[in-house]
């Protein structure tokens, strides 16, 4: 087996692995949603994910490199999407369910290839448009407008998958330089400072119910261990073999939702999630096979060598 299969098999073990390990710190978050307010949720659990950040700096980049950053305003900004994305996330898991929640969300990356075409000069071909042109074509099968009520929390999920597509336009300004470190510690900072705020303005602010603590410390635990899990992944393997484990998500929210809520998915809720997924994957497939083309051809024309 050669170096770069041998990469691939562990980034797919290490992406199956994180991606497991965020959707179960979300079914903590939809425990404790039945409780608590998203603000009060996204407080409690930075109270816990910001040490554990710090406490594992020097491996992700160094607290003094991450300080020192030239991008503080796109990570502002990038922050501002993740705390909207919580929120519409959390009140999804509390009235949709996490496997309708997933799903919707997952057409987030459909919406980021259509914001690189404004913002990066990115061009995307006949394939690529096909599978995003499916990918809202499950969505629509999914929410089926016109023939029942439109949720709210759908509407609001349809919104934070716009934001994330944002959010990563935004990621793609700042740069793969940038140490791992900033992408978690600005945004954890920011939505401690902001949520915090909210409970004041509120009158929310007191201690969590001491058996509902667990929740906000599992979280904490499975999503900085997500995080470093599915980062070690991109950085050993190809990304075009690792990104569709993302989707394992939505089989966890399935799962979690049946045996934990006793709640199933209607048929239209599984044929769009099965469109979205497959468009996903396609696109992913299509990336792939355009880069390689690309590689292909720079070698070919002897321009690598200059």
């Amino acid at each position: 087996m050669n170096s770069l299969s041998h990469n691939n098999i562990r980034g797919m073990q290490l992406a199956a692995l994180g991606f497991s390990l965020y959707a179960i710190g979300d079914l903590f978050i939809k425990m404790a949603a039945a409780n608590y307010a998203p603000e009060q949720i996204g407080f409690y659990i930075n109270i816990f994910f910001l040490p554990l950040i710090l406490a594992f700096s020097s491996r992700v980049g160094g607290l003094r490199n991450t300080l020192r950053t030239k991008h503080l305003k796109l990570h502002l900004l990038r922050a501002c999407c993740g705390m909207f994305i919580f929120f519409m996330m959390t009140n999804g898991f509390k009235t949709l369910g996490m496997a309708t929640s997933y799903t919707l969300i997952f057409l987030g990356p459909f919406v980021a290839t259509i914001l690189s075409i404004f913002f990066l000069g990115a061009k995307v071909g006949p394939y690529r448009w096909t599978a995003i042109v499916a990918g809202f074509t499950g969505v629509l099968v999914v929410l089926r407008p016109g023939f029942v009520p439109l949720e709210p929390a759908a509407i609001g999920i349809l919104v934070a998958a716009l934001t994330y597509g944002v959010s990563n336009i935004i990621i793609r300004k700042i740069g793969d330089r940038e140490p791992l470190l900033a992408f978690s510690l600005f945004t954890a900072l920011s939505s401690f400072v902001v949520m915090g705020s909210i409970m004041l303005w509120k009158g929310e602010m007191r201690l969590p119910e001491p058996e509902h603590i667990p929740y906000f410390v599992t979280t904490a635990v499975f999503h900085v261990f997500g995080n470093f899990t599915t980062s070690r992944a991109f950085a050993s393997a190809e990304t075009s073999v690792i990104a569709p484990f993302h989707y394992t998500q939505l089989l966890w929210g399935i799962l979690f939702g049946y045996l934990v809520f006793g709640q199933g998915i209607d048929i239209w809720t599984a044929l769009g999630g099965a469109i979205i997924v497959g468009s996903g994957i396609y696109m992913i497939h299509r990336e792939h096979v355009r880069h390689r083309e690309i590689t292909h051809g720079v070698v070919a024309s002897g321009a690598a060598l200059e």
